[in-house]
């Protein structure tokens, strides 16, 4: 079993702009050591910079991140990571364009992976042709339903008009997952990868600020109560949160269990809860992470709904 090991499945007809997500991803990884599978080497544009050596299927890079072709080859390929977990930090897997990304998520879960989430990239030009096509119309749909957050790609191709219909159209497909809009697929890593694992510290979340060129997009803020929560409470809260939340992610107080940190992450509608540490000499509080868009709702709402003291839907 490969532990603490979570992957992101990446899904989308073709063309949407998953090559070009996942070179940004592998040019701004912040540290993460990423083990990219993808099904065709020559469609990733790596830097030649960044290759450290090439060794059959597998491109390991400079910068600690590798990318694996898996073609027919995933179970070897999955093989071959179980003997690194230690050099890896995550998985990503970019699901082909006719594929649907929650088969390929079951796959992964196979192996006994953490899943984070399946992020869906459609093109914003095109999305309209495709789903109305005869022949491919039914996987263009299936794609958004299955996904936790919708990346709407291309955006600066279509006319502020056709951006409002493309909004409400995927509100009414896919109710209540998030849609992030972009062009060139530029997603801060922070949107696309959540943390994962109890090796993060209790306490050691902070408030973080996007470079300049996301920072008019997304917003970041912490979520802080000493008070302990109850599981019901906690679910109630993950419900609650709203189309314009794409993450949250943090360290939970829970009442039955005052001894322990919990490691929460949400992304879109999927959320986990995981067994941490003891609190050691750390003030037992539950302290999340929120990253949304940009004038979302605020904390004291998010903090209420927490607290249980609200039953309304976060995000308008």
């Amino acid at each position: 079993m490969i532990k603490n090991l979570p992957f992101t499945v990446i899904g989308g007809y073709l063309g949407a702009g998953k090559t070009t997500l996942l070179n940004h991803l592998l040019t701004n990884t912040q540290g993460l050591r990423i083990a990219v599978l993808v099904n065709d080497f020559g469609s990733i544009n790596i830097d030649a910079d960044l290759i450290r050596s090439h060794e059959g299927d597998t491109i390991n890079l400079s910068n600690g991140c590798m990318c694996c072709s898996i073609a027919d080859n995933f179970a070897i390929i999955m093989g071959k990571l179980r003997e690194r977990t230690a050099d890896l930090d995550r998985i990503v897997i970019e699901a082909s364009g006719v594929a649907d990304p929650a088969k390929i998520a079951q796959y992964g879960q196979m192996y006994q992976l953490p899943l984070d989430g399946i992020l869906v990239v459609t093109d914003a030009e095109q999305v309209s042709t495709q789903a109305q096509n005869k022949y491919v119309g039914d996987t263009v749909l299936r794609q958004f339903t299955q996904a936790d957050l919708i990346i709407l790609n291309k955006t600066d191709l279509v006319s502020a008009q056709k951006l409002t219909e493309l909004r409400s159209w995927l509100a009414e497909l896919a109710s209540g997952t998030p849609v992030i809009e972009t062009v060139l697929a530029q997603v801060p890593i922070e949107v696309l990868l959540g943390s994962h694992g109890t090796q993060v510290a209790a306490g050691s979340y902070h408030n973080h600020h996007f470079e300049d060129n996301h920072a008019h997009t997304f917003e970041t803020w912490v979520l802080e109560d000493s008070r302990p929560v109850t599981r019901a409470g906690l679910e109630q809260f993950a419900k609650g949160l709203g189309e314009e939340i794409y993450r949250a992610k943090g360290f939970v107080y829970l009442e039955d269990d005052p001894a322990h940190c919990y490691l929460y992450q949400q992304v879109g509608s999927r959320w986990s809860l995981e067994l941490g540490n003891t609190w050691g000499d750390k003030l037992p509080q539950t302290q999340l992470v929120m990253i949304g868009r940009r004038g979302a709702t605020r904390s004291e709402v998010i903090a209420a709904l927490l607290a249980g003291k609200v039953s309304v839907e976060v995000g308008g």
